[in-house]
């Protein structure tokens, strides 16, 4: 999840934890992540460290995730593979590597493709085995800490949808699959969780390729962002008349490298006006109810993986 505070001096997370107590309670959820969107220098961007207090005051009921602030910032600064010099490697997994001293569970949530979907949310694009992700790969693999990657699914370049035709999206979108292959091949020790599988917005994050991934490369994993049958997507986990028969498959054969990731913004009350996360938030109880039923579905053990046991080893969470 994320946790939305306002901005400047007038942060309020301590008001977003209580919130997202109160629904991690409604709906029966024992832990959560807690990370950082991926955000860009045009944002007023914050880290995890702007946060972390805010969590200490319900202990054992929070993780956290790192670098969806200042690393993806300085990722999209330097969107240009030909910038990137030694020195700013060095900085950037000097960087990281304070975030796992700090006490982060991983890095997240970094971005590949990521689409504008509303007025204030960012475009961003790098190719998934850009210099800086790969440097980022070797941290979290001599640290054992996995990466959680949004990346929006192309399969060779596309005209954007209609849907996404609004600047600051282009015209056209990129291919992103190559990358992804290339980044989970350059260091098969790096874990990469790709973010927001069962709900894709551009329509290649089929649960035939996903598939093929992960049989072709063991330290791909996915967390699932479940959303109800009437919600503007593709390639839905749970649809109209229940579980989608191609993802149950899928689901089942790799039942240890799924979990849920509901991509909730929890909204402190505190905060007045709007943008993306306070809009964001709307779609929160939605989803959450769709996870409960889509987690009923599963065969009992495989629903145990998915919705607890896959996330406590993946992100090393301690038992509860």
């Amino acid at each position: 999840m994320h946790l939305i505070g306002g901005r400047g001096q007038q942060q309020d997370f301590a008001g977003a934890v209580d919130a997202a107590i109160h629904e991690m309670e409604r709906f029966g959820i024992a832990m959560a992540i807690v990370l950082p969107p991926p955000q860009v220098d045009q944002q007023p961007v914050y880290d995890a460290s702007a946060f972390v207090s805010a969590l200490q005051r319900h202990r054992g009921r929070f993780a956290y995730l790192g670098g969806g602030g200042a690393l993806n910032a300085t990722l999209h600064r330097y969107a240009d593979p030909a910038r990137v010099t030694d020195a700013v490697k060095r900085d950037f997994a000097a960087a990281a590597e304070q975030i796992i001293d700090n006490g982060a569970a991983g890095f997240g949530e970094m971005a590949s493709l990521h689409m504008s979907a509303t007025t204030g949310h960012p475009y961003e694009f790098v190719p998934a085995d850009h210099p800086l992700l790969r440097v980022l790969a070797d941290v979290a693999a001599r640290r054992d800490v996995p990466i959680d990657l949004h990346m929006d699914a192309v399969e060779g370049e596309m005209p954007t949808p209609s849907r996404f035709a609004a600047p600051p999206n282009p015209p056209k979108l990129p291919d992103t699959m190559g990358g992804l292959v290339r980044l989970l091949t350059y260091n098969p020790k790096a874990r990469i969780v790709w973010a927001h599988g069962g709900s894709d917005p551009l329509g290649a994050m089929t649960p035939a390729a996903m598939g093929r991934l992960m049989d072709a490369h063991p330290n791909l994993s996915v967390s699932l962002r479940i959303v109800g049958a009437q919600a503007p997507m593709m390639n839905k986990a749970l649809t109209g008349t229940g579980l989608d028969p191609d993802w149950k498959e899928l689901l089942t054969r790799h039942a240890d490298r799924f979990m849920i990731g509901t991509d909730s913004f929890i909204v402190s009350p505190s905060v007045r006006g709007g943008g993306p996360g306070v809009s964001f938030a709307q779609r929160n109880i939605p989803k959450l109810q769709a996870t409960v039923h889509f987690l009923s579905l599963l065969p009992p053990d495989v629903a145990a993986k998915i919705g607890r046991e896959n996330a406590m080893r993946i992100y090393k969470l301690p038992p509860r």
